[in-house]
């Protein structure tokens, strides 16, 4: 696993800004509609802790 994700270390961090970034419109433009906050904030969070991880990668 650990060296899935250090082959990948450089798409990672993007793809967690790419879900945060889809999270935040997502919220933006369904504000107030109960399902789609809901996988807002999913995307949103798993999009953030995606970032973390990419960016605290060591080799192994």
């Amino acid at each position: 696993m650990n060296n899935l994700l250090y082959i990948h270390r450089k798409k990672i961090p993007f793809i967690g800004v790419f879900l945060f970034i889809l999270g935040v419109m997502l919220a933006y433009l369904k504000w107030g509609i109960e399902p789609q906050e809901t996988i807002a904030g999913v995307l949103c969070g798993l999009g953030l802790s995606l970032t973390i991880i990419g960016f605290g990668i060591k080799k192994p």
